[in-house]
């Protein structure tokens, strides 16, 4: 357990107006002189807990029903410390939000950001942003919004994660208790920075820390230190965010190749132990200030920064993070995910392997128990890493959790997924799908794909009918009783507009059938 530098501290995630998972027990640690007594008193429960020889403790508080307007009072026994008291705590549902910058996307930078602000106050939701620390000593990435709890409307709203807000928004009417959302994100990231060293030991993953070590290989520390520091000045500094902020907000390709121009010769932080892609270092110093405060579950929005050549193992990976994170807790708490998005080229970024990423997400839905997948292949962009509509995201990854997490009846709350192919002496292909209930066909061109051993076929018509997708073909191709090959959306940029009643769109597939 870290020693926070204090003679008597909580951990920083521990403050005024947090919320406090409900019906699980409460950990509360910190720091003290070693061997004094700390004692924590909440509400009706009160803990006495002896320092360890590091001056480390760790509280358990029982399970608690929710409740709102409490407060906290930590004590110490030295004479020269005094006791620490915080207000407005909610015990509730606390969901932890991370991945990389399309889940930590400001809420500023939202399509919908006018209207959001416009939004009466829900007392009832708080968020807290973790601070970006990329490594041991690093103090100064962030601006303001981090490391506090607020409220809508507070100092920092507006750089909170539009996903994560917008599940809280979504969900919180539908269970009525408090909600918390805890933001712990860095933009550009890899899943595996965001977990421990042994996750990362055996093959294929042992990759990642291969790739490590034979980027620092041979190089002097004192001067991949002074060449990290000298890059992560120019990163941290108020000029380059100025400057970079705008791209997230949205720009064409011909400002992007501008931009690219006028910043080449940039100082790029090196590959090393003060680069946040190393193996497991946002584990360390991010992840970790976390565990083990107790939450409902996990928000997860990354995997484009592990796309390319690290694709065919994405499964692993993910399914590796979810099981150790749930270890770590120690509680199988439920994880869902969102699937990538449409995407072509956004500055030097491309989406080479996008499609197999989006198969190895699907797999990790399929075969994960209590792992939930929200499918965006309505929601893209081909020049923008970064699709706007992150209110629209939040509300998927809430219908999954008022759906499985929750239970609510008979609520539609997954995309459809295709169940069964057919074809009829008429050369009609009918498409069934679980969640289908009510398609439609909207708003611009699917990505649909009909192909035999020739090669593509164009279909005299396509149409749906409650929960299935109906594919006239040409007579000609039935007469040939070739392989065929149907695939919606299967493609590293491509689009799917084919939803059901509520609004979500068809997951990519692709399915073979002999006619």
């Amino acid at each position: 357990m870290k020693t926070y530098n204090q003679l008597f501290s909580l951990a920083p995630i521990f403050q005024s107006g947090m919320v406090l998972q409900r019906e699980k027990e409460i950990k509360i640690w910190g720091t003290a002189l070693p061997g004094s007594l700390v004692t924590i008193t909440l509400h009706s429960q009160t803990v006495d807990v002896i320092t360890s020889e590091t001056g480390t403790f760790l509280v358990t508080l029982q399970p608690m029903s929710a409740a709102e307007g409490l407060t906290l009072i930590a004590e110490n026994d030295r004479p020269d410390t005094r006791p620490i008291e915080m207000h407005s705590i909610s015990i509730g549902d606390v969901w932890l939000a991370c991945g990389q910058s399309n889940m930590e996307f400001f809420l500023r930078y939202d399509q919908d950001w006018e209207t959001v602000k416009q939004y009466p106050k829900n007392p009832h939701i708080h968020m807290y942003n973790v601070p970006q620390v990329a490594f041991e000593g690093h103090t100064s990435h962030n601006k303001g919004g981090y490391g506090y709890w607020l409220q809508e409307g507070d100092n920092g709203f507006d750089m909170f994660s539009a996903p994560g807000y917008s599940f809280a928004r979504n969900l919180q009417p539908s269970i009525d208790v408090p909600i918390g959302i805890i933001s712990c994100n860095w933009g550009g990231t890899t899943a595996s920075a965001w977990v421990p060293e042994s996750v990362l030991e055996e093959a294929p993953l042992n990759t990642y820390l291969q790739e490590y070590e034979d980027a620092i290989r041979g190089i002097d520390p004192e001067v991949l230190r002074a060449e990290s520091l000298k890059a992560w000045t120019f990163e941290d500094s108020l000029q380059h965010g100025k400057d970079f902020e705008p791209l997230l907000y949205g720009r064409d390709r011909s400002w992007q190749i501008d931009y690219m121009k006028k910043h080449a010769g940039e100082p790029v932080i090196p590959m090393g132990p003060y680069n946040i892609n190393r193996p497991s270092g946002l584990y360390y110093t991010m992840l970790q200030e976390l565990i083990p405060f107790s939450i409902k579950g996990v928000l997860w929005y990354q995997g484009e920064s592990d796309a390319g050549n690290r694709a065919s193992m994405y499964d692993k990976l993910l399914s590796s993070l979810i099981l150790d994170w749930r270890k770590e807790w120690q509680d199988d708490f439920p994880f869902l995910f969102v699937q990538l998005a449409p995407f072509g080229r956004w500055l030097e970024c491309g989406n080479e392997e996008y499609t197999e990423v989006r198969a190895k997400q699907q797999l990790v839905a399929d075969t994960v128990p209590c792992a939930y997948m929200a499918s965006i292949m309505d929601i893209g962009s081909y020049h923008d890493i970064h699709p706007k509509a992150k209110m629209e995201v939040g509300r998927r990854l809430a219908l999954l959790a008022r759906g499985h997490v929750y239970g609510e009846k008979d609520l539609l709350c997954d995309s459809p997924r295709l169940s069964r192919i057919s074809c009829d002496d008429c050369g009609l292909l009918s498409l069934s799908f679980t969640s289908g209930e009510g398609l439609t066909i909207e708003d611009g061109p699917s990505d649909l794909i009909c192909e035999t051993p020739n090669g593509i076929i164009t279909p005299v018509r396509v149409s749906v009918s409650d929960d299935r997708l109906l594919i006239q073909l040409p007579s000609e191709v039935i007469d040939q009783h070739l392989l065929l090959t149907v695939s919606l959306g299967w493609g590293d940029f491509a689009q799917i507009f084919i939803r059901n009643k509520q609004g979500l769109p068809i997951a990519p597939f692709r399915a073979q059938i002999q006619l």
